[in-house]
């Protein structure tokens, strides 16, 4: 697995654009990228236009595919014009593991 942790912050009066566009924008990886295993959006509940990502990918190939792909294509410029400052800053990038839940006796 092949994991992906962003952040970004929003710009207040575009939160609402922004949701719809990143629901979008993860139901097409999802649905459309073989190699994407999973995308979760985390809205801060202190600060609520600071967004956390956590995207998963079967492996780093996948990724890379997601990240040089049409949808990401399409959709970074829509995502760029909502947040504040630099998306490339945000990102990390590395190998994941599941950790599968503990079994019952």
């Amino acid at each position: 697995m092949y994991s992906v942790l962003a952040h970004v912050t929003v710009q207040p009066e575009h939160m609402d654009e922004f949701i719809d566009l990143i629901r979008e924008h993860a139901s097409a990886s999802l649905r459309d990228e073989a190699g994407t295993l999973g995308f979760d959006v985390i809205q801060d509940d202190a600060t609520p236009n600071l967004i956390y990502f956590h995207e998963t990918y079967v492996d780093e190939a996948a990724c890379q595919a997601h990240l040089q792909g049409p949808i990401l294509a399409r959709n970074l410029p829509r995502i760029a014009a909502l947040v504040v400052g630099n998306l490339d800053r945000s990102v990390t990038l590395g190998k994941g593991f599941n950790i599968p839940p503990a079994e019952t006796h």
